[in-house]
């Protein structure tokens, strides 16, 4: 019986003209862009936030992120709900373009030391060109994590202060 070459879902996303890949395990699901409440202290890569399943959610830029030009997102423009450190985070894209498998073999990796944080996992193939990798766990250094956090944790007390009617839309409650 011949063996079975693994593959890692992918999904396939652009920001700033560049191709990008998050494994799809990665993504706990898909959000059109809700409302954003942006407080004052909100961090330059912080688009703003939203509530989902009673939580404040942190949507993290990926274009200020990774050094682009800020543009103001479009009315569509897919956020990609997963995880850091145990908490909720959003990140935004400009464009989805697919969700595929690639086999493991076609997968290359990176020199950890070139990218920032090591967030570029590695490249894959993509249409007539690749798609740089991207490990949600490394988006951001320790101290960011941390003051990202303190942040969520002072939204999240807003949110318990002002009960269910605050000013944050739950993007579970506008997406029915």
């Amino acid at each position: 019986m011949a063996a079975t070459a693994s593959a890692t879902r992918y999904v396939i996303f652009s920001v700033s003209s560049r191709t990008l890949a998050l494994p799809a395990e990665s993504v706990r699901r898909f959000l059109p862009l809700p409302r954003l409440d942006r407080p004052p202290a909100a961090p330059a890569a912080v688009a703003g936030l939203f509530r989902y399943q009673g939580r404040a959610v942190p949507v993290l830029r990926l274009d200020l992120l990774f050094g682009g030009e800020a543009a103001p997102p479009e009315l569509y423009a897919p956020l990609f709900l997963t995880d850091w450190d145990g908490r909720p985070l959003a990140l935004l894209a400009d464009r989805v373009f697919d969700i595929l498998p690639v086999p493991d073999a076609e997968r290359t990796g990176t020199d950890a030391g070139l990218t920032f944080n090591g967030c570029a996992a590695g490249t894959i193939p993509y249409r007539d060109g690749t798609a740089t990798v991207i490990e949600p766990a490394r988006l951001l250094t320790a101290a960011e994590g941390r003051l990202l956090a303190a942040f969520q944790a002072m939204a999240d007390e807003r949110l318990a202060r002002l009960g269910a009617s605050g000013p944050l839309e739950d993007a579970g409650e506008a997406a029915r």
